[in-house]
């Protein structure tokens, strides 16, 4: 156990404990650096065994981390029973189904931008007064590559991860003045649960759906040393893998066509990874009348458009009475 660093001995709130790298930071921070940890997740099952596990320097609470009144509620309870937080984690998070933007309900659209989005500013929001009161006061946030190059089939999940590093960046000045850190954490594919559930017609599906993250993803106890090691260095901008540095290589030097070729790449892999095939049925099926359009726009001229009706599409004016 290492006591050489403002880590040790740091009362954390982590969301999202109980599985992935949430609960690798969970044993981690109590085991290696003997920190006490409070932590929120919903299922009890697997936070009983934590509990077991971990003993006195683990408790956890069940809430709606999307209800802001709920953070304030659990805020004011761990001050009133001398748990004076030093460190936040936002970790707890969701990823959609990949599909086009057109095939998310409202109900899922919320779910996704309240889970992943709105729940870091109302945790940010609750513990900040602590946080503020602390030596050690650090908030880490857990955003996503995608925030980097955002990916087809991901529209919503991307948008608020992005929004999430954003808001870090921000915050990152903002507390500055306090010798607070932040660190923003944009993970590529981490081989968890998560992802083998997702998209899962069948468990042939399944399977072949992860067999992408297995090959090319790193493990949950890999990126929580690596986001603990950046914790140690107060490093704000945290890349904890080869895909998302790769990632973020392209966007820098060649954004547009590092894009698109995301794009190309995902949809030749369609037969080996069934979760894309939703996104690019559309490009598949009218592959034709794709190729017509841009034809169609290339051969436009200014001579073309002067065949087009005076009075446009709604029809001729009427003068003005």
């Amino acid at each position: 156990m290492s006591k050489k660093n403002w880590i040790y001995g740091r009362n954390v709130v982590i969301t999202g404990c109980s599985t992935g790298i949430g609960k690798q930071l969970t044993l981690s921070l109590v085991k290696d650096f003997g920190c006490n940890v409070m932590g929120v997740a919903r299922n009890k099952q697997k936070l009983d065994a934590l509990k077991e596990e971990l003993g006195d320097k683990f408790d956890y609470r069940r809430f709606d981390i999307a209800d802001a009144e709920a953070w304030n509620g659990f805020a004011s309870e761990l001050e009133s029973i001398g748990f004076n937080t030093d460190v936040l984690v936002n970790n707890a998070g969701m990823i959609q189904d990949f599909c086009q933007f057109s095939d998310l309900d409202t109900a899922m659209l919320n779910k996704i931008v309240n889970t992943n989005f709105y729940s870091v500013l109302y945790g940010v929001s609750a513990f900040l007064p602590q946080i503020k009161k602390s030596n050690f006061g650090y908030i880490v946030n857990i955003s996503s590559a995608s925030a980097i190059l955002p990916v087809s089939g991901e529209t919503i999940y991307s948008a608020t991860k992005a929004a999430v590093k954003a808001f870090s960046e921000s915050l990152y000045q903002d507390l500055a003045g306090y010798g607070i850190g932040v660190s923003c954490v944009m993970p590529g594919p981490v081989k968890t649960d998560l992802y083998k559930t997702r998209d899962a017609g069948s468990a042939d599906t399944a399977k072949k759906n992860y067999e992408l993250v297995e090959s090319i993803g790193i493990t949950a106890e890999t990126a929580a040393k690596r986001i603990i090691k950046a914790m140690r260095k107060r490093k704000m901008r945290v890349l904890i893998d080869s895909v998302a540095g790769l990632m973020d290589f392209g966007v820098r030097v060649a954004p547009s066509a590092t894009s698109a070729i995301t794009g190309k790449a995902m949809k030749a892999f369609c037969d080996k990874v069934p979760a894309f095939a939703p996104i690019f049925k559309d490009q598949i099926d009218n592959d034709a009348a794709i190729k017509e359009k841009i034809a169609a726009r290339k051969s436009m001229t200014y001579k073309s458009l002067k065949d087009v009706p005076a009075g446009g599409p709604f029809g001729a004016k009427k003068d003005a009475e």
